[in-house]
Protein backbone atom coordinates (compact mmCIF):
# COMPACT_ATOMS: atom_id res chain seq x y z
CA UNK A 1 0.00 0.00 0.00
CA UNK A 2 2.84 2.42 0.84
CA UNK A 3 4.28 1.90 -2.64
CA UNK A 4 1.19 1.55 -4.82
CA UNK A 5 -1.10 4.20 -3.33
CA UNK A 6 1.20 7.26 -3.67
CA UNK A 7 2.05 6.34 -7.27
CA UNK A 8 -1.61 5.88 -8.15
CA UNK A 9 -2.57 9.16 -6.50
CA UNK A 10 0.22 10.97 -8.40
CA UNK A 11 -1.23 9.86 -11.71
CA UNK A 12 -4.89 10.39 -10.91
CA UNK A 13 -4.23 13.84 -9.44
CA UNK A 14 -2.37 14.94 -12.57
CA UNK A 15 -5.40 13.95 -14.65
CA UNK A 16 -7.97 15.59 -12.38
CA UNK A 17 -5.93 18.81 -12.47
CA UNK A 18 -6.56 18.91 -16.23
CA UNK A 19 -10.29 18.79 -15.64
CA UNK A 20 -10.74 15.14 -16.58
CA UNK A 21 -13.32 12.91 -14.91
CA UNK A 22 -11.43 9.87 -13.61
CA UNK A 23 -12.48 6.57 -12.06
CA UNK A 24 -10.16 3.91 -10.66
CA UNK A 25 -10.71 0.16 -10.93
CA UNK A 26 -8.49 -2.10 -8.84
CA UNK A 27 -8.36 -5.77 -9.84
CA UNK A 28 -6.93 -7.77 -6.96
CA UNK A 29 -5.89 -11.35 -6.47
CA UNK A 30 -6.47 -11.44 -2.73
CA UNK A 31 -9.82 -12.57 -1.37
CA UNK A 32 -10.98 -9.35 0.26
CA UNK A 33 -10.05 -5.73 0.92
CA UNK A 34 -10.44 -4.60 4.51
CA UNK A 35 -12.76 -1.63 4.91
CA UNK A 36 -10.00 0.34 6.64
CA UNK A 37 -7.77 -0.10 3.61
CA UNK A 38 -10.55 0.81 1.22
CA UNK A 39 -11.25 3.95 3.22
CA UNK A 40 -7.56 4.84 3.12
CA UNK A 41 -7.61 4.64 -0.69
CA UNK A 42 -10.80 6.69 -0.99
CA UNK A 43 -9.44 9.38 1.33
CA UNK A 44 -6.18 9.62 -0.65
CA UNK A 45 -7.82 10.00 -4.06
CA UNK A 46 -8.91 13.46 -5.24
CA UNK A 47 -12.50 14.46 -4.56
CA UNK A 48 -14.96 13.09 -7.10
CA UNK A 49 -12.80 10.17 -8.27
CA UNK A 50 -14.76 6.92 -8.29
CA UNK A 51 -13.33 3.67 -6.97
CA UNK A 52 -14.38 0.11 -7.72
CA UNK A 53 -12.52 -2.93 -6.41
CA UNK A 54 -12.72 -6.46 -7.83
CA UNK A 55 -11.27 -8.82 -5.25
CA UNK A 56 -10.70 -12.56 -5.57
CA UNK A 57 -10.26 -11.95 -9.30
CA UNK A 58 -7.92 -14.84 -10.12
CA UNK A 59 -9.73 -17.11 -12.62
CA UNK A 60 -9.87 -20.90 -12.59
CA UNK A 61 -8.74 -23.17 -15.41
CA UNK A 62 -7.76 -26.70 -16.38
CA UNK A 63 -4.07 -27.26 -17.09
CA UNK A 64 -3.80 -28.89 -20.51
CA UNK A 65 -1.19 -30.46 -22.71
CA UNK A 66 0.08 -28.75 -25.87
CA UNK A 67 -2.55 -30.65 -27.86
CA UNK A 68 -5.19 -29.04 -25.61
CA UNK A 69 -6.15 -32.33 -24.00
CA UNK A 70 -6.41 -32.62 -20.23
CA UNK A 71 -3.28 -33.97 -18.58
CA UNK A 72 -5.26 -36.71 -16.83
CA UNK A 73 -8.83 -38.01 -17.23
CA UNK A 74 -9.54 -36.78 -13.71
CA UNK A 75 -7.96 -33.35 -14.07
CA UNK A 76 -9.17 -30.97 -11.37
CA UNK A 77 -9.82 -27.28 -11.80
CA UNK A 78 -7.24 -24.95 -10.25
CA UNK A 79 -6.38 -21.28 -9.89
CA UNK A 80 -4.62 -19.54 -12.79
CA UNK A 81 -2.52 -16.78 -11.15
CA UNK A 82 -1.15 -15.75 -14.55
CA UNK A 83 -4.74 -15.05 -15.59
CA UNK A 84 -5.14 -12.16 -13.16
CA UNK A 85 -3.50 -9.91 -15.75
CA UNK A 86 -6.27 -10.81 -18.23
CA UNK A 87 -9.17 -9.73 -16.03
CA UNK A 88 -8.98 -6.02 -16.82
CA UNK A 89 -10.30 -6.85 -20.30
CA UNK A 90 -13.65 -7.86 -18.78
CA UNK A 91 -13.88 -4.49 -17.02
CA UNK A 92 -13.01 -2.63 -20.23
CA UNK A 93 -15.66 -4.54 -22.15
CA UNK A 94 -18.26 -3.90 -19.47
CA UNK A 95 -17.48 -0.17 -19.26
CA UNK A 96 -16.52 0.45 -22.89
CA UNK A 97 -19.25 2.97 -23.68
CA UNK A 98 -18.92 4.82 -20.38
CA UNK A 99 -15.42 6.25 -20.91
CA UNK A 100 -13.47 8.02 -23.64
CA UNK A 101 -10.07 6.67 -22.62
CA UNK A 102 -8.61 3.67 -20.81
CA UNK A 103 -5.28 3.03 -19.12
CA UNK A 104 -4.54 -0.47 -17.85
CA UNK A 105 -1.19 -0.95 -16.13
CA UNK A 106 0.52 -3.01 -13.47
CA UNK A 107 0.12 -1.52 -10.02
CA UNK A 108 3.67 -0.18 -9.57
CA UNK A 109 3.71 1.90 -12.76
CA UNK A 110 3.49 5.69 -12.55
CA UNK A 111 1.16 6.90 -15.33
CA UNK A 112 0.41 10.63 -15.49
CA UNK A 113 -1.56 13.04 -17.66
CA UNK A 114 1.66 13.92 -19.51
CA UNK A 115 1.88 10.34 -20.78
CA UNK A 116 -1.76 10.37 -21.87
CA UNK A 117 -1.54 13.72 -23.67
CA UNK A 118 1.63 12.72 -25.50
CA UNK A 119 0.06 9.41 -26.51
CA UNK A 120 -2.98 11.22 -27.89
CA UNK A 121 -0.86 13.77 -29.77
CA UNK A 122 1.26 11.06 -31.38
CA UNK A 123 -1.86 9.07 -32.25
CA UNK A 124 -3.30 12.13 -34.00
CA UNK A 125 -0.06 12.63 -35.96
CA UNK A 126 -0.11 9.01 -37.09
CA UNK A 127 -3.78 9.16 -38.05
CA UNK A 128 -3.30 12.40 -39.98
CA UNK A 129 -0.49 10.82 -42.02
CA UNK A 130 -2.66 7.76 -42.64
CA UNK A 131 -5.49 9.89 -43.99
CA UNK A 132 -3.06 11.73 -46.25
CA UNK A 133 -1.89 8.40 -47.65
CA UNK A 134 -5.48 7.32 -48.27
CA UNK A 135 -6.17 10.54 -50.18
CA UNK A 136 -3.01 10.46 -52.32
CA UNK A 137 -3.16 9.16 -55.93
CA UNK A 138 -0.71 6.31 -55.31
CA UNK A 139 -1.90 5.50 -51.79
CA UNK A 140 1.33 6.63 -50.14
CA UNK A 141 2.48 9.56 -48.03
CA UNK A 142 6.03 10.90 -48.21
CA UNK A 143 8.47 12.64 -45.90
CA UNK A 144 8.56 16.32 -46.75
CA UNK A 145 11.98 17.55 -47.93
CA UNK A 146 13.41 14.04 -47.74
CA UNK A 147 17.10 13.62 -48.50
CA UNK A 148 18.07 12.35 -51.95
CA UNK A 149 18.38 8.56 -51.88
CA UNK A 150 21.34 7.55 -54.06
CA UNK A 151 21.27 3.85 -53.18
CA UNK A 152 21.21 1.57 -56.19
CA UNK A 153 20.88 -1.61 -54.14
CA UNK A 154 18.39 -2.09 -51.33
CA UNK A 155 18.58 -4.54 -48.47
CA UNK A 156 16.45 -7.66 -48.39
CA UNK A 157 14.67 -9.24 -45.49
CA UNK A 158 16.72 -11.76 -43.52
CA UNK A 159 13.63 -13.34 -41.95
CA UNK A 160 9.88 -13.35 -42.49
CA UNK A 161 9.54 -9.57 -42.87
CA UNK A 162 8.24 -8.18 -46.16
CA UNK A 163 10.72 -5.28 -46.02
CA UNK A 164 14.46 -4.98 -45.57
CA UNK A 165 16.28 -3.39 -42.64
CA UNK A 166 17.36 -0.25 -44.52
CA UNK A 167 14.23 1.93 -44.68
CA UNK A 168 15.05 5.55 -43.82
CA UNK A 169 12.67 8.05 -45.44
CA UNK A 170 10.67 5.69 -47.63
CA UNK A 171 7.01 6.43 -48.47
CA UNK A 172 4.38 4.72 -46.33
CA UNK A 173 0.97 3.29 -47.14
CA UNK A 174 -2.16 3.84 -45.10
CA UNK A 175 -2.07 0.22 -43.94
CA UNK A 176 1.52 0.58 -42.70
CA UNK A 177 0.60 3.72 -40.78
CA UNK A 178 -2.46 2.01 -39.34
CA UNK A 179 -0.06 -0.43 -37.69
CA UNK A 180 2.10 2.31 -36.14
CA UNK A 181 1.67 2.82 -32.40
CA UNK A 182 3.14 5.14 -29.72
CA UNK A 183 5.11 2.87 -27.40
CA UNK A 184 6.39 3.07 -23.84
CA UNK A 185 9.45 1.78 -21.99
CA UNK A 186 9.86 1.14 -18.28
CA UNK A 187 12.45 3.18 -16.40
CA UNK A 188 14.01 3.09 -12.97
CA UNK A 189 15.85 5.86 -11.12
CA UNK A 190 19.36 5.10 -9.90
CA UNK A 191 18.96 5.02 -6.13
CA UNK A 192 22.17 6.43 -4.65
CA UNK A 193 20.71 7.05 -1.21
CA UNK A 194 22.90 5.52 1.46
CA UNK A 195 25.76 4.85 -0.94
CA UNK A 196 29.17 5.75 0.46
CA UNK A 197 29.44 3.75 3.64
CA UNK A 198 31.10 0.37 4.07
CA UNK A 199 29.10 -2.34 2.31
CA UNK A 200 26.74 0.13 0.67
CA UNK A 201 28.13 0.06 -2.87
CA UNK A 202 25.45 0.17 -5.53
CA UNK A 203 26.05 -2.68 -8.01
CA UNK A 204 25.75 -0.30 -10.96
CA UNK A 205 28.34 2.10 -9.54
CA UNK A 206 31.00 -0.59 -9.16
CA UNK A 207 33.64 -1.07 -11.88
CA UNK A 208 32.08 1.55 -14.14
CA UNK A 209 29.16 -0.64 -15.19
CA UNK A 210 27.08 2.29 -16.44
CA UNK A 211 30.03 3.87 -18.24
CA UNK A 212 30.89 0.67 -20.10
CA UNK A 213 27.43 -0.38 -21.23
CA UNK A 214 26.74 -3.06 -23.81
CA UNK A 215 27.38 -2.15 -27.46
CA UNK A 216 29.03 1.15 -26.50
CA UNK A 217 31.93 0.52 -28.86
CA UNK A 218 29.71 -0.64 -31.71
CA UNK A 219 27.22 2.22 -31.43
CA UNK A 220 28.80 5.06 -29.44
CA UNK A 221 26.22 7.62 -28.30
CA UNK A 222 26.09 10.91 -30.17
CA UNK A 223 25.34 13.35 -27.35
CA UNK A 224 25.12 16.40 -29.61
CA UNK A 225 21.36 15.97 -29.51
CA UNK A 226 21.28 17.50 -26.02
CA UNK A 227 22.57 20.86 -27.30
CA UNK A 228 20.57 20.70 -30.54
CA UNK A 229 17.20 19.42 -29.36
CA UNK A 230 17.33 19.36 -25.56
CA UNK A 231 17.93 16.73 -22.91
CA UNK A 232 15.57 14.15 -21.42
CA UNK A 233 13.38 15.62 -18.68
CA UNK A 234 13.54 13.19 -15.74
CA UNK A 235 10.71 14.87 -13.85
CA UNK A 236 8.06 13.84 -16.37
CA UNK A 237 8.33 10.16 -15.52
CA UNK A 238 10.02 10.21 -12.17
CA UNK A 239 9.66 13.52 -10.35
CA UNK A 240 8.21 12.28 -7.06
CA UNK A 241 8.14 14.04 -3.67
CA UNK A 242 10.91 13.27 -1.15
CA UNK A 243 10.43 10.83 1.68
CA UNK A 244 9.24 7.77 -0.23
CA UNK A 245 10.97 4.48 0.51
CA UNK A 246 11.82 3.23 -2.97
CA UNK A 247 11.62 6.29 -5.20
CA UNK A 248 14.37 8.89 -4.77
CA UNK A 249 13.33 12.48 -5.41
CA UNK A 250 14.93 15.07 -7.72
CA UNK A 251 16.39 12.63 -10.27
CA UNK A 252 18.98 13.77 -12.77
CA UNK A 253 18.64 12.91 -16.46
CA UNK A 254 21.58 10.53 -16.13
CA UNK A 255 19.87 8.67 -13.28
CA UNK A 256 17.22 7.16 -15.58
CA UNK A 257 17.99 3.51 -16.28
CA UNK A 258 16.95 1.17 -19.10
CA UNK A 259 17.11 -2.61 -18.86
CA UNK A 260 14.16 -3.85 -20.96
CA UNK A 261 15.99 -3.65 -24.30
CA UNK A 262 19.15 -2.25 -25.88
CA UNK A 263 20.31 -0.60 -29.08
CA UNK A 264 20.86 -3.94 -30.88
CA UNK A 265 17.09 -4.44 -31.08
CA UNK A 266 16.27 -0.94 -32.32
CA UNK A 267 15.80 0.75 -35.64
CA UNK A 268 15.19 4.38 -36.58
CA UNK A 269 13.13 5.97 -39.33
CA UNK A 270 12.03 9.38 -40.52
CA UNK A 271 8.25 9.01 -40.58
CA UNK A 272 5.99 11.33 -42.61
CA UNK A 273 4.15 14.37 -41.32
CA UNK A 274 4.56 15.50 -37.74
CA UNK A 275 5.61 12.03 -36.56
CA UNK A 276 9.21 12.83 -37.50
CA UNK A 277 12.25 10.80 -36.52
CA UNK A 278 11.42 7.92 -34.21
CA UNK A 279 12.92 4.70 -32.94
CA UNK A 280 11.29 1.43 -33.97
CA UNK A 281 11.03 -1.14 -31.21
CA UNK A 282 11.04 -4.90 -31.68
CA UNK A 283 8.13 -6.43 -33.54
CA UNK A 284 7.43 -9.81 -35.11
CA UNK A 285 9.08 -10.07 -38.51
CA UNK A 286 5.81 -10.62 -40.38
CA UNK A 287 4.39 -7.42 -38.84
CA UNK A 288 7.37 -5.11 -39.49
CA UNK A 289 6.60 -1.99 -41.57
CA UNK A 290 10.29 -1.16 -41.82
CA UNK A 291 13.06 0.97 -40.35
CA UNK A 292 16.84 1.32 -40.49
CA UNK A 293 18.15 -1.34 -38.12
CA UNK A 294 21.04 -0.36 -35.86
CA UNK A 295 22.90 -3.49 -37.02
CA UNK A 296 23.09 -2.48 -40.68
CA UNK A 297 26.69 -2.82 -41.85
CA UNK A 298 27.39 -5.62 -39.34
CA UNK A 299 27.84 -3.18 -36.49
CA UNK A 300 27.75 -5.97 -33.91
CA UNK A 301 30.85 -7.85 -35.13
CA UNK A 302 28.81 -10.79 -36.40
CA UNK A 303 27.96 -10.78 -40.12
CA UNK A 304 25.42 -13.55 -39.51
CA UNK A 305 23.54 -11.68 -36.78
CA UNK A 306 19.87 -11.18 -37.57
CA UNK A 307 17.64 -8.45 -36.28
CA UNK A 308 16.28 -9.50 -32.86
CA UNK A 309 12.58 -10.23 -32.94
CA UNK A 310 11.08 -12.35 -30.17
CA UNK A 311 14.01 -12.18 -27.76
CA UNK A 312 12.49 -11.84 -24.30
CA UNK A 313 15.31 -9.71 -22.91
CA UNK A 314 14.94 -7.19 -25.75
CA UNK A 315 11.18 -6.97 -26.34
CA UNK A 316 10.73 -3.93 -24.10
CA UNK A 317 7.93 -4.84 -21.70
CA UNK A 318 5.85 -1.72 -21.03
CA UNK A 319 3.68 -3.16 -18.22
CA UNK A 320 0.36 -2.11 -19.70
CA UNK A 321 -1.41 -0.21 -22.45
CA UNK A 322 -3.58 2.85 -23.03
CA UNK A 323 -6.08 3.64 -25.77
CA UNK A 324 -9.15 5.64 -26.67
CA UNK A 325 -12.51 3.91 -26.88
CA UNK A 326 -12.40 3.98 -30.69
CA UNK A 327 -8.91 2.46 -30.64
CA UNK A 328 -10.08 -0.35 -28.35
CA UNK A 329 -12.95 -1.05 -30.75
CA UNK A 330 -10.46 -1.14 -33.63
CA UNK A 331 -8.30 -3.60 -31.70
CA UNK A 332 -11.25 -5.85 -31.06
CA UNK A 333 -13.04 -5.72 -34.40
CA UNK A 334 -10.16 -5.41 -36.86
CA UNK A 335 -6.57 -5.62 -35.63
CA UNK A 336 -6.42 -8.51 -33.18
CA UNK A 337 -7.20 -12.06 -34.36
CA UNK A 338 -9.75 -13.48 -31.95
CA UNK A 339 -10.49 -10.03 -30.57
CA UNK A 340 -9.08 -7.84 -27.83
CA UNK A 341 -12.03 -8.19 -25.46
CA UNK A 342 -13.92 -11.21 -24.06
CA UNK A 343 -15.19 -13.87 -24.54
CA UNK A 344 -11.85 -15.20 -25.95
CA UNK A 345 -13.46 -18.45 -27.07
CA UNK A 346 -12.61 -18.77 -30.77
CA UNK A 347 -10.13 -20.96 -32.59
CA UNK A 348 -7.47 -18.24 -32.30
CA UNK A 349 -7.56 -18.85 -28.54
CA UNK A 350 -7.57 -22.63 -28.88
CA UNK A 351 -10.91 -22.29 -27.08
CA UNK A 352 -9.05 -21.49 -23.88
CA UNK A 353 -7.32 -18.13 -23.42
CA UNK A 354 -5.55 -19.18 -20.22
CA UNK A 355 -3.34 -21.87 -21.72
CA UNK A 356 0.39 -21.21 -22.01
CA UNK A 357 0.30 -19.97 -25.59
CA UNK A 358 -2.08 -17.17 -24.62
CA UNK A 359 -1.62 -16.99 -20.90
CA UNK A 360 1.68 -15.23 -20.14
CA UNK A 361 1.25 -12.29 -17.78
CA UNK A 362 2.96 -9.91 -20.20
CA UNK A 363 0.74 -11.04 -23.07
CA UNK A 364 -2.18 -9.36 -21.33
CA UNK A 365 -0.74 -6.69 -19.03
CA UNK A 366 2.49 -5.89 -20.85
CA UNK A 367 0.92 -5.14 -24.21
CA UNK A 368 2.51 -8.16 -25.91
CA UNK A 369 -0.76 -9.05 -27.63
CA UNK A 370 -0.83 -5.64 -29.33
CA UNK A 371 2.70 -5.72 -30.74
CA UNK A 372 2.69 -9.44 -31.37
CA UNK A 373 -0.57 -10.96 -32.46
CA UNK A 374 -2.16 -7.63 -33.46
CA UNK A 375 0.79 -6.51 -35.63
CA UNK A 376 1.30 -3.06 -34.13
CA UNK A 377 4.74 -1.45 -34.52
CA UNK A 378 5.72 0.58 -31.45
CA UNK A 379 7.70 3.75 -31.95
CA UNK A 380 9.52 6.09 -29.56
CA UNK A 381 9.84 9.68 -30.69
CA UNK A 382 13.43 10.91 -30.88
CA UNK A 383 12.33 14.40 -29.89
CA UNK A 384 13.66 14.50 -26.29
CA UNK A 385 10.51 16.25 -25.07
CA UNK A 386 8.27 13.53 -26.45
CA UNK A 387 10.73 10.77 -25.63
CA UNK A 388 10.59 11.85 -21.97
CA UNK A 389 6.83 11.28 -22.06
CA UNK A 390 7.19 7.71 -23.28
CA UNK A 391 9.18 6.62 -20.23
CA UNK A 392 7.15 4.98 -17.45
CA UNK A 393 8.49 4.79 -13.90
CA UNK A 394 8.70 1.28 -12.49
CA UNK A 395 8.24 2.54 -8.95
CA UNK A 396 9.26 -0.70 -7.25
CA UNK A 397 12.71 0.46 -8.40
CA UNK A 398 14.18 -2.96 -7.62
CA UNK A 399 15.50 -4.27 -10.95
CA UNK A 400 18.72 -2.27 -10.59
CA UNK A 401 19.76 -4.39 -7.62
CA UNK A 402 18.46 -7.77 -8.76
CA UNK A 403 19.42 -8.03 -12.44
CA UNK A 404 22.94 -8.34 -13.93
CA UNK A 405 24.64 -4.96 -14.22
CA UNK A 406 25.42 -5.60 -17.90
CA UNK A 407 21.73 -5.20 -18.77
CA UNK A 408 21.61 -1.52 -17.81
CA UNK A 409 22.26 1.64 -19.78
CA UNK A 410 21.43 5.25 -19.01
CA UNK A 411 18.49 6.48 -21.06
CA UNK A 412 20.49 9.59 -21.98
CA UNK A 413 23.14 7.35 -23.57
CA UNK A 414 20.50 5.14 -25.19
CA UNK A 415 18.91 8.14 -26.89
CA UNK A 416 22.40 9.22 -27.95
CA UNK A 417 22.90 5.80 -29.55
CA UNK A 418 19.65 6.25 -31.46
CA UNK A 419 20.99 9.54 -32.82
CA UNK A 420 24.15 7.74 -33.93
CA UNK A 421 21.99 5.26 -35.85
CA UNK A 422 20.10 8.21 -37.38
CA UNK A 423 23.40 9.69 -38.58
CA UNK A 424 24.39 6.34 -40.10
CA UNK A 425 20.99 5.99 -41.76
CA UNK A 426 21.27 9.39 -43.45
CA UNK A 427 24.84 8.64 -44.50
CA UNK A 428 23.69 5.39 -46.12
CA UNK A 429 21.49 7.40 -48.51
CA UNK A 430 24.58 8.99 -50.05
CA UNK A 431 26.15 5.72 -51.18
CA UNK A 432 25.58 4.63 -54.76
Amino acid sequence: MNLVLPIMVDGVSSMVERGWDVDVYLICGFESLAETRRRRIVDALPHGVGLEVWTDAIPFYYVKRHNQELKTPYQSIELAPHGLSRQHRFVVRDKLMEYDFFTAFEDDMRITADHVVNFLEMSVDIDRARREAEDSPDGKVRVENAALDNRSVRGKSMDGATVGNDLVEDPMTAEELRRLWPGFVRVEVLDKRGVGGVGTEHPLLVDGALDNFKWKENVPPSMKYESQFGAIDPNVCCGVPPGRDRTPSDPDKDDLLLWETDISAMGVRHYPGDIGWAAAMTVEDRADVGSYWSGMGHNYDDPAMKRPRRVNSLIGQQAGWMATRSQVIYFHEHACPGGFLPPFDGKEWLNDSLQTRNGAVEFWSGGYQLFGRCYFNRILSMDPKRFSRQLLYHASNNKQRTLPSGKFVRFSNFLGQLYTVKERALKSLMTG
